[in-house]
C-alpha cells in the first residue's frame, strides 16, 4: 500500500544428456543442475518427455560457448536474441515445453515471452513475442552429434543461428557451428507472467479502469460469485484518459480507488473484466467504491478476505496524505455488479495510527483470520499481527510476542511483538515493501527491496514461510529480480501482493508488484501529451513452489 511507502520515500531523500524414458510430469524437482561453461559439460537437451512437459536451460552457441539471452532485458515484444557470458539473470534462462510431434516452445524467464520466427523487411529474425499459438512460435529442436543441437522453425523451416555481432538470425540449415546449440538443465525458476501482464495492460476505452496500482487479489467461493476474484485497486485511471496507442493522456488519475471483478474462468483476457459500481458516490465517481469520509480527501483500500457473503477490506483514509482512520469495510456481496452494499467500521485497536495494518489479511481456516501491520523504522519495518474471529470482524485481538491481547501494545517501533525471523535474533526488521499471505499450510511473507530510489543495485522479490501465524519467518530467499526500465532507469517499484488462488496447474505461486511514473534524471513523465500506460500498471510473476518449500 502507498501509505506505507511514503514514509520511506521521504526518508530516502536523506540517503544520499537426455533421459532414456519418458517423463510425464510438467516439471520435476530434480531438474537442480548448474550453469556451465562449455557445452561438453552439459546436460544435453530432455527429448524423450511427455507433451507438456518442461525443463529450464541455459542455451549455449558452439561458436564461442556463449549464452543466449535476450537483449538489454527487453520486456517488450520484438527483444532480440544475443550471446553473453552467463551470469545467472532470467533473461539468460529459457523454459523449454515439449509440445508434441517433435516440436518444442521456447519461453524467456526474464520476459515471458516466446521465441518467434519473424520476417524483419526480409532479413528473418528470431525475435520475443507474447505467445499467440502460432506455427511462428513452435521450433524443432533434434539432435546432431553428442551434444550439439540444431533448432528449425515450424513456420519457416529455417535454423536458429548465432550472431556474434547482433542479434540471431533464422538462416537455411547447412550445419555450420553457429547453427549449434548446447543445453543445459538448470532449476526450475521463478520467471515474469506474460499473460498477467497483459491483463493488467488494458487498453480499451470502454474498460473502466484501465491503469492502476496496488493488485491486491480476493478470492470469491459465495453463491453467485463462486471462482470471481476481486482486484482491489487505488489511484486509477479511467479508460476515457487512453490514447489509441493505448498510452494515457497527461494529467491526474479519476478516482483515488476502484474494484474489478474477475470472470470465473479467472481467464487473463482482460475483455471479460468489469469494474464493480455504486449508486450512492459522494464524489459523484461511481466507479470509485470507498467513499472518501468527512474529514478525509480519499480513502486508499487494500488486504482483504471473504467470510461468507461477505468481504472485509482494510481502508486507509487520509487527508493531506496523513492517516486519519484506518478502517475495516464490509462489501456485501451481490450478483449484480452495481449493487454491492458497502458498510464502514473502526475497530477498536485498529483504529489507530501506530501500526498500518495493511500487510495481508488471511483466512487459514482455523476460525479467524489473522491481519498484519507493520510500524516504519527509516526505510525498514516492523511487522506486527492482530486477529479477529471470522464471526466477529469487529472484536480484534493482538500478539504481544507471547499472548493475544485485548489492547493494542504497539506504540512505537519495538522487537517484543513483532515477528521474528529464525536465526536474527532480535534483529527483525523487514523490507519497507511486504505482503503476507496464506497458501498450502503456510503463511508466506514476501519481501522487496526499496523501490523508490535512484537505479539501487538491489532490485530483488525475495520470499519467507512460517507454519504460524505468528512466526518465525524463514530467513528470506531471492526468487526474482526485477528488470523493468523507465527511460533507460530502473523503474520505481512497490505495493507487492501475493496471489495463491491463482492455481496455473504447473504448482507455481504468483506474485505482483506494481510500477509508478519518474524515475532518477528522467524528466517530466509527460511526453507529446503523453504518458507511458505501461509505468503505472501492476506486473506479475510465477514462483515455483519447490523453490520457497511450498
Amino acid at each position: 500500500m502507498k501509505i506505507k511507502i511514503l514514509i520511506y520515500a521521504v526518508a530516502l531523500v536523506f540517503i544520499g544428456s537426455g533421459c532414456k524414458k519418458t517423463e510425464s510430469v510438467k516439471n520435476t524437482d530434480d531438474n537442480s543442475g548448474a550453469p556451465v561453461t562449455d557445452i561438453a559439460r552439459s546436460s544435453g537437451l530432455k527429448i524423450n518427455v511427455a507433451p507438456g512437459a518442461y525443463f529450464t536451460y541455459q542455451v549455449m552457441s558452439s561458436v564461442n560457448g556463449k549464452s543466449g539471452r535476450i537483449s538489454n532485458f527487453s520486456l517488450d515484444n520484438g527483444g532480440f536474441i544475443e550471446l553473453a557470458d552467463y551470469n545467472g539473470a532470467s533473461h539468460q534462462k529459457w523454459r523449454i515445453t515439449f509440445v508434441g510431434d517433435g516440436y518444442y516452445k521456447i519461453m524467456n524467464l526474464g520476459s515471458g515471452k516466446v521465441l518467434q520466427a519473424y520476417d524483419n523487411d526480409g532479413t528473418q529474425l528470431v525475435i520475443q513475442n507474447s505467445a499467440n499459438n502460432s506455427d511462428a512460435q513452435l521450433w524443432r529442436i533434434s539432435p546432431v552429434s553428442g551434444k550439439l543441437y540444431k533448432a528449425l522453425s515450424k513456420s519457416t523451416g529455417l535454423a536458429i543461428s548465432a550472431n556474434t555481432n547482433g542479434p540471431s538470425l533464422l538462416e537455411p540449415y547447412t550445419g555450420k557451428p553457429s547453427q549449434l546449440w548446447g543445453y543445459n538443465v538448470l532449476q526450475n525458476d521463478s520467471y515474469r507472467d506474460d499473460a498477467v501482464v497483459n491483463f493488467f495492460h488494458r487498453t480499451n476505452k470502454a474498460q473502466g479502469s484501465v491503469a492502476f496500482d496496488q493488485g491486491n487479489s480476493i478470492a470469491l467461493t459465495w453463491g453467485p460469485n463462486a471462482g470471481k476474484v476481486l482486484w482491489i485497486a487505488e489511484d486509477s485511471f479511467d479508460g476515457v484518459r487512453l490514447k489509441d496507442n493505448g498510452n494515457l493522456l497527461c494529467g491526474f488519475f479519476q478516482y483515488n480507488n476502484s474494484v474489478l471483478i474477475q470472470p470465473a474462468s479467472r481467464s487473463w483476457d482482460p475483455e471479460l473484466t468489469d469494474n464493480l459500481t455504486i449508486s450512492n458516490s459522494t464524489q459523484g465517481r461511481p466507479r470509485q467504491v470507498f467513499n472518501a469520509q468527512p474529514g478525509t480527501d480519499f480513502t486508499w483500500p487494500g488486504v482483504g478476505v471473504e467470510v461468507g457473503n461477505k468481504v472485509y477490506v482494510y481502508g486507509a483514509e487520509l487527508k493531506s496524505l496523513k492517516l486519519v482512520h484506518q478502517a475495516l469495510y464490509e462489501m456485501v456481496q451481490s450478483a449484480s455488479n452495481n449493487a454491492w452494499q458497502i458498510n464502514r467500521f473502526l475497530p477498536v485497536g485498529m483504529d489507530q495510527a501506530n501500526v498500518v495494518y495493511s500487510e495481508g489479511m488471511v483466512k487459514p481456516g482455523d476460525g479467524y483470520v489473522y491481519a498484519y501491520g507493520n510500524m516504519g523504522v527509516f526505510i525498514v519495518k516492523y511487522i506486527y499481527v492482530a486477529r479477529f474471529k471470522e464471526s466477529d470482524p469487529l472484536t480484534w485481538t493482538f500478539w504481544d510476542g507471547s499472548k493475544w491481547v485485548d489492547k493494542q501494545p504497539i506504540t512505537k517501533p519495538t522487537t517484543k511483538e513483532a515477528l521474528h525471523f529464525v536465526g536474527k535474533g532480535e534483529d527483525v526488521a523487514a523490507y519497507a515493501n511486504t505482503a503476507i499471505s496464506y497458501h498450502n499450510g503456510k503463511y508466506i511473507m514476501m519481501q522487496m527491496d526499496f523501490g523508490y530510489g535512484c537505479d539501487n543495485p538491489e532490485h530483488n522479490i525475495y520470499i519467507s514461510t512460517s507454519t504460524s501465524p505468528t512466526g518465525p519467518f524463514t530467513q528470506k530467499k531471492k526468487v526474482f529480480t526485477i528488470e523493468d526500465r523507465y527511460r533507460g532507469h530502473i523503474a520505481k517499484f512497490y505495493t507487492p501482493a501475493i496471489h495463491p488462488e491463482f492455481d496455473n496447474g504447473n504448482k507455481e505461486l504468483l506474485l505482483t508488484y506494481c510500477l509508478n511514473f519518474s524515475g532518477c534524471n528522467t524528466g517530466d513523465d509527460c511526453r507529446n501529451g503523453e504518458l507511458d500506460s505501461r509505468q503505472y500498471q501492476i506486473k506479475g510473476i510465477r514462483v515455483p513452489y519447490s523453490l520457497i518449500g511450498l
